[in-house]
């Protein structure tokens, strides 16, 4: 992945923020890992993910810390984090982000209008 984020280590019980977008305006989906620093611990914590926009703002919604985590941003949350809050010590390792189906639709209209207006302004000129 380019421009990857370094893994990072979060301390047991702190709450931390490791994630934190403003106002890109993408439906985007984040991957990461979490792997307990002592490989006798067993993972466990929670994830709470914070989005809103700016008229209405919506609740945190947490999940169960895993090994492999997944978190949502929608289209509409102008702020967006992402918590972790371990039961043990944790490395978190980003592995990826992705654009989420409605981006790809938006894109793919876009071109679609675009080509289509190419078209139109071409066959004008002639």
């Amino acid at each position: 992945m380019l421009f990857a984020k370094k893994p990072r280590v979060v301390r047991q019980g702190e709450r931390t923020k490791i994630l934190s977008k403003f106002s890109n305006s993408l439906d985007m989906t984040y991957r990461f890992r979490a792997e307990p620093v002592s490989p006798t611990d067993r993972l466990s914590g929670t994830v709470d993910v914070k989005g809103s926009n700016w008229i209405l703002p919506k609740p945190a919604v947490a999940q169960p810390l895993t090994h492999e985590n997944e978190v949502h941003k929608g289209m509409w949350d102008t702020f967006y984090s992402v918590y972790v809050e371990p039961d043990c010590d944790v490395t978190i390792t980003w592995d990826a982000s992705s654009l989420g189906g409605n981006t790809r639709l938006i894109i793919l209209i876009a071109l679609v209008v675009a080509a289509a207006l190419s078209v139109i302004t071409f066959s004008m000129l002639r």
